[in-house]
C-alpha cells in the first residue's frame, strides 16, 4: 500500500506517518523506485504501537523511540519488552540503591515459589516498594509475599496467553501495554474494595 493508504488504513494522518519516520519510530516504507515506497502490515502494527503509547500513556516520542529501538534490534528478547512496556505502562520505580535486607528477601520468596532466579525490573521494584513500606513502619515478610505470589500467579498466566505472544513485538508490545495498565488500575482497585468490604462487614458485626 502507499503512504495514503497506510494512513486511511490506520486512521493517522499522513503528516504524522512522515514525521514518525523522521524521528526514526516508523520504519520506512520499502522503496518500488526512485519516487514510490510501499508499506505493509509491519507498518501498520508500528503505527497502532505509536497511536497507543501517545493516546493511552502520553509517552514522548523520547520513550517511544526507546522502546521501538528495542523492538527493532536484531536480538530482541520478548522479555526485555515485556519490562519495558511494565514501567511504560505502570510507571514502576526500581531501586536507586542496594538494599540487602528486601534483596535477600526477594531471593527467598524466588526460592519458596520455586521461580527461577533472574534479575528483572519488577523484582528491582519491589525491593524498592519494600524498602519503602518497612521505612514507614510497614513491613512485609516473608508468608505475606508468598501469600500474595500464589494469587497473583494464576492470574499472569492467564494474562500472558491473553497477550497473543505469538505475534510480532510490536503487537505483543502493545498488548503488553494495554493489559499491564489494566490489571494496574483493576488490581489496585480491587485491593481498596477488599479493604472496603473487610471494614464494612466488621462494622455490621
Amino acid at each position: 500500500m502507499k503512504l495514503a493508504q497506510l494512513a486511511a488504513r490506520t486512521g493517522a494522518s499522513t503528516a504524522s506517518l512522515k514525521f514518525w519516520m523522521r524521528e526514526g519510530i516508523l520504519p520506512p516504507g520499502e522503496l518500488r523506485n526512485q519516487t514510490t515506497a510501499v508499506y505493509g502490515d509491519r507498518h501498520c502494527e508500528r503505527v497502532a504501537l505509536i497511536q497507543t503509547l501517545r493516546a493511552e500513556f502520553d509517552a514522548s516520542i523520547a520513550q517511544i523511540r526507546a522502546l521501538t529501538a528495542l523492538i527493532d534490534r536484531p536480538d530482541a528478547a520478548p522479555l526485555d519488552v515485556m519490562q519495558a512496556c511494565q514501567v511504560l505502562a505502570t510507571g514502576m520505580s526500581i531501586a536507586e540503591e542496594p538494599d540487602p535486607v528486601q534483596e535477600a528477601l526477594l531471593a527467598e520468596l524466588h526460592e519458596r515459589m520455586g521461580w527461577v532466579p533472574f534479575g528483572s525490573v519488577a523484582g528491582s521494584a519491589l525491593v524498592r516498594a519494600l524498602a519503602q513500606s518497612a521505612r514507614v513502619g510497614y513491613a512485609y515478610d516473608l508468608g505475606d509475599l508468598v501469600h500474595y505470589a500464589q494469587a497473583l500467579e494464576p492470574i499472569a498466566v492467564a494474562d500472558l496467553e491473553s497477550i497473543h505472544p505469538e505475534g510480532t513485538l510490536d503487537t505483543v508490545a502493545r498488548n503488553l501495554l494495554v493489559a499491564a495498565a489494566a490489571q494496574h488500575r483493576v488490581l489496585v482497585a480491587m485491593n481498596q474494595l477488599a479493604h472496603t468490604a473487610a471494614a464494612v462487614r466488621t462494622a455490621l458485626g
